[in-house]
């Protein structure tokens, strides 16, 4: 499983949300996910992929679309 396909997963199992979802969509303009989910979803994403996002990092630019995220994942974990 890819990590897009792990956060999907979450999003899926929190949300309920079965529609498609495209790593490159603002999920939040998508209705998606809301501000809440999209804090949730960066609390789970350092749990899960054992990484610490600092304050700058956390901007809609960064969580609000999977491919960002996992960008971000992989900044953090080769400075890590």
């Amino acid at each position: 499983m890819t990590d897009i396909d792990t956060l999907i997963a979450w999003i899926r199992e929190e949300t309920g949300y079965t529609g498609p979802i495209d790593p490159d969509e603002d999920l939040l303009q998508a209705g998606v996910l809301d501000s809440f989910n999209i804090v949730s979803l960066a609390m789970h994403a350092q749990e899960q992929f054992g990484v610490e996002f600092e304050g700058e990092d956390l901007v809609r630019d960064n969580l609000a679309r999977l491919s960002s995220l996992v960008a971000l994942i992989k900044r953090r974990t080769a400075t890590a």
